[in-house]
């Protein structure tokens, strides 16, 4: 079409033939739902727009190594699905073969033809067959054929190149999606499976003339394992938590009072608000550092004008309450689980929880505040916080998950309850049975289902011993870490919630060696802001009256992101971008938590603590922004720690050999073993192959401390110790005697600590750590160090921690 501008004509630009053939497949594969129909509706396309007789769309069954055709225009439909080829028969297996297009002007005359009489294709002559490849290997093979003989163009051929690049992504997802669901029967097959041999292991009585006529079944013995997520051991019996309602149980049903439909979820909505306020309250008195926005969103949906009247329209269109929250609870959920943002794509989750609370109203159930007339063991798929914040704790001896990590929001709130916790057991919701007899052993990650009288025995002495050390231990809670000969060591609580402080009071930890800021990162919706972050900081330092108080900056990534945190898959998290490293690249962020811990401390005794520090220019830049916040606090007028001191954590191999220049930039050192072992021995602990070799006794991370004790030690600088072998009774001896001034663990443990090191001679530590270093095996190192434990009589030490 020509146009005309100030006199001259002018042609108006076209949309290309070929551009417009691969917009209209592109539509096509965008609304697709059904692979059959639309491979159909491609062919078509294709064969139209390129003026062909013939398009025909093979897919290769690369295990059987056969072609078969799946989809036509101009061949006979009912060749669909019933012609099958071998990559040595016809030209369209010799495409395969070549991985190529093959183009003939007159296939009949060809020696590959293959003639199969069912298509009818015998009047077609020239024939041009391109692969359909996904890097490398054959997904299957596209062909155009005409009545005439005829050369294909090189625009020809391009153009099915670029359509086979297209069908390519719809074959490869609907194979994604045939994998998935066969992986998933699979898994439902092996779940099925295991579940069948575990209550295979049942135990039955036999009768009492040695037969098995008329034996009297017993309870299923059996050991479960999991991943300890609380220490400590529990015992109860199994309470299974099953989700009273589902909205997956919904029928359709139709009402013909939509008022009285009305006014039941109006009923509802007002029910389930109160409920959210309540649950937001309850957490806030457990948690604060859980984010209150949280719960104010999911009430704010529920107050929400369009999620409602969505609701109410159906109610108007005939259908029950129930039915229309399912349906309109449907809609968002695909809705938010079709969007590309991953922050939004888990907004899913929320709108099912809203569904299910204004189900359970709307069908008249009580809230979930649980109460136990007997100690139980609660027994569930998955925990959520507020799952967890409306459980009555006194009964409540210990958890036990079917999924889940030791890193969870629920994990990380059952430590700070102190209950013992196993988690990643994922058979265990199968297996159990109500009442059944249960004991969780938090430290090891086991789970005894109704144990034998041996077992039984041995946790009940456990129990009995552990009630007579605690009040033992009480007796000292006040008195300070300090060794026969009169050297003292600090004992500080690890925490990252403020519900374990009245943990660390309990057991008379002396300060706080490591909060841990990220839970309300991980929490909250959002970055909290300097302000939100101030208001928890000074809580912790208020709680503390006077103790010291080390804050650790942001340490996010590897296993722990937070949802609005948008990031690719890495292949090893552990060894990306995380940590120190995401701070120094959210500067602003950075700064706005600096800010808050600078401003924290003006109301205590107050240690910044910077972790994963590799090198001296991380470090460098680290402290510039630090500056910065400073002159930004200073040009503001707010008060602040002018003088906070300032640490980093060693939890990295190259932080370890230049140790003696960190520390010329440092106030003190903080070794962060869990990590740092991991990296030295290449081990991951959190994988059951190879956590055996996690190993903090090995020789090499005894030197890495040593060396790193010993820098500290001669800038005359602080040193201490915030990692799991802080905790270890069998680790202590030689720590102390390397030189660490502090040791700061889970509150439980300090109190066995303490006792451990009120028990014996510095000048003896010191000979144990100067021993051990010569020593080759880790399996040396411990045979030497339950010797000289035997010989100072505080053996019995080490059942209290294992």
């Amino acid at each position: 079409m020509l146009v005309r501008e100030s006199g001259v004509r002018k042609a108006r630009p076209r949309k290309s033939h070929g551009l417009a053939v691969l917009e209209d497949i592109g539509a096509l594969i965008g609304h697709s739902h059904d692979l059959q129909e639309t491979l159909e509706n491609i062919v078509k396309i294709v064969a139209e727009r390129m003026g062909t007789e013939v398009c025909s769309l093979y897919l290769f069954d690369s295990k059987e190594e056969r072609l078969t055709l799946w989809a036509t225009t101009g061949l006979e439909r009912a060749a669909v699905g019933k012609v099958t080829m071998g990559v040595d028969e016809g030209l369209t297996g010799m495409v395969i073969e070549k991985n190529e297009p093959v183009m003939v002007v007159d296939a009949l005359a060809h020696p590959r033809y293959k003639y199969f009489p069912e298509t009818g294709e015998e009047r077609y002559h020239s024939f041009l067959g391109v692969p359909i490849a996904d890097k490398r290997a054959a997904l299957g093979v596209l062909v155009v054929q005409t009545l005439r003989r005829r050369r294909f163009s090189p625009h020809e051929l391009r153009l099915l190149r670029a359509i086979t690049t297209q069908v390519r992504g719809i074959i490869v997802q609907a194979r994604l999606v045939e994998s998935l669901e066969s992986k998933e029967k699979e898994r439902q097959e092996y779940r099925k499976r295991m579940v069948d041999a575990i209550r295979r292991l049942h135990v039955y009585e036999k009768t009492g003339d040695g037969g098995t006529t008329g034996a009297k079944r017993r309870p299923g013995q059996f050991r479960l394992s999991g991943a300890g997520a609380s220490p400590g051991f529990g015992m109860g019996h199994a309470h299974l938590q099953h989700s009273e309602v589902s909205l997956d149980d919904v029928d359709e049903r139709r009402s013909d009072d939509p008022e009285a439909e009305l006014q039941r979820l109006a009923d509802a909505i007002e029910r389930s608000v109160a409920e959210m306020v309540r649950i937001k309250e309850k957490m806030h008195a457990l948690a604060p550092e859980v984010d209150g926005a949280l719960f104010d969103a999911q009430r704010m949906m529920l107050e929400d004008v369009t999620f409602i009247g969505k609701i109410e329209s159906r109610i108007r269109d005939g259908a029950a309450a129930e039915s229309a929250l399912k349906d309109v609870v449907a809609e968002y959920v695909e809705a938010f689980l079709a969007m590309s943002d991953g922050y939004l794509r888990e907004r899913a989750t929320d709108v099912r929880d809203i569904g299910q609370h204004l189900l359970r109203n709307l069908l008249g159930r009580d809230e979930r505040d649980a109460g136990f007339d007997r100690d139980v063991v609660l027994v569930a798929h998955e925990l959520t916080l507020a799952d967890l914040s409306m459980m009555e704790h006194d009964h409540l001896k210990g958890i036990v998950l079917a999924s889940g990590g030791v890193t969870s929001h629920a994990s990380i709130l059952a430590k700070s309850f102190e209950i013992p916790t196993v988690v990643g057991v994922g058979h265990v919701a199968e297996v159990l049975h109500e009442g059944d007899n249960v004991v969780v052993d938090g430290n090891s990650g086991v789970v005894y289902v109704n144990p034998s009288v041996d077992v039984m025995r041995e946790y009940t002495r456990l129990a009995k011993e552990y009630r007579a050390f605690n009040l033992e231990l009480e007796s000292i809670r006040e008195a300070k870490a300090v060794t026969t000969d009169g050297h003292r060591v600090n004992l500080y609580a690890n925490v990252g919630l403020f519900g374990d402080l009245h943990f660390a009071d309990l057991h008379g930890a002396e300060g706080v060696g490591l909060y841990r800021t990220e839970f309300p990162f991980l929490s909250y919706k959002d970055f909290p802001n300097e302000e939100e972050q101030l208001t928890l900081y000074r809580k912790v330092i208020e709680r503390m009256a006077g103790r010291p108080v080390t804050i650790r900056t942001l340490d996010l990534g590897a296993d722990k992101y937070p949802s609005y945190l948008t990031i690719g898959r890495e292949e090893n998290p552990f060894l990306g971008w995380r940590s120190i490293r995401i701070s120094l690249e959210l500067p602003e962020i950075f700064k706005a938590q600096l800010r808050a811990i600078l401003r924290a401390g003006a109301s205590g005794r107050v240690r910044i603590l910077f972790p994963m520090i590799s090198s001296l220019e991380e470090l460098r830049r680290v402290k510039e922004l630090l500056e910065e916040a400073r002159q930004e606090l200073d040009e503001s007028g707010q008060p602040f720690d002018r003088a906070m001191p300032v640490g980093i954590m060693i939890e990295v191999p190259a932080a370890v050999w230049i140790a003696p220049r960190l520390i010329e930039e440092v106030d003190f050192f903080s070794i962060g073993t869990n990590d740092l072992i991991q990296y030295l021995l290449a081990v991951d602990r959190n994988n059951s192959k190879v956590a055996p070799l996690y190993e903090p006794l090995h020789p090499a991370v005894l030197a890495a401390v040593a060396d790193v004790a010993q820098a500290a030690k001669d800038a005359g600088k602080m040193v201490g110790m915030c990692g799991e072998m802080a905790s270890d009774p069998l680790c202590t001896l030689p720590l102390i005697g390397m030189g660490l001034d502090d040791l700061s663990m889970g509150p439980f443990f300090i109190p066995v600590i303490k006792r451990f090191i009120r028990s014996v001679p510095f000048s003896l530590a010191e000979e144990v750590a100067r021993d051990i270093r010569e020593l080759a095996t880790a399996k040396d190192v411990k045979g030497y160090l339950f010797e000289r434990l035997k010989e100072l009589g505080v053996i019995e030490l080490m059942d209290m921690y294992h």
